[in-house]
């Protein structure tokens, strides 16, 4: 398999004071309430490391996370990033727009 598209090769934060207050631990918070409350149909069971894709995780719900990320933090995530990899967990997607926002 190639190698995944680093999180911290495109730089696109807007307001670098809001973005400061998210760590890594807010951020995977975040991007697991978001998937679990508003997303996905999910059991009890489903945790941060949950695999998303197995989780019902599809294309829409993709873009519809990356808009709720985005109203959140203030970061938009490159299309070229949401790779396999980046998306396999709430704690793997959370780990990318952490990159990010500490690239900004």
């Amino acid at each position: 398999m190639g190698h995944a598209a680093s999180c911290h090769s495109l730089p696109v934060a807007r307001d670098s004071a809001a973005m400061s207050d998210w760590t890594l631990e807010r951020l995977t918070v975040r991007v697991f309430e978001i998937l679990r409350d508003e997303l996905l149909e999910v059991t009890g069971d489903f945790t941060p490391g949950s695999d998303l894709v197995g989780a019902g995780l599809d294309s829409l719900a993709v873009t519809q996370l990356m808009l709720a990320i985005e109203e959140s933090t203030g970061v938009w995530v490159d299309e070229s990033l949401l790779t396999p990899e980046n998306l396999e967990t709430s704690e793997t997607l959370a780990a990318c727009v952490h990159e990010q926002l500490q690239q900004a």
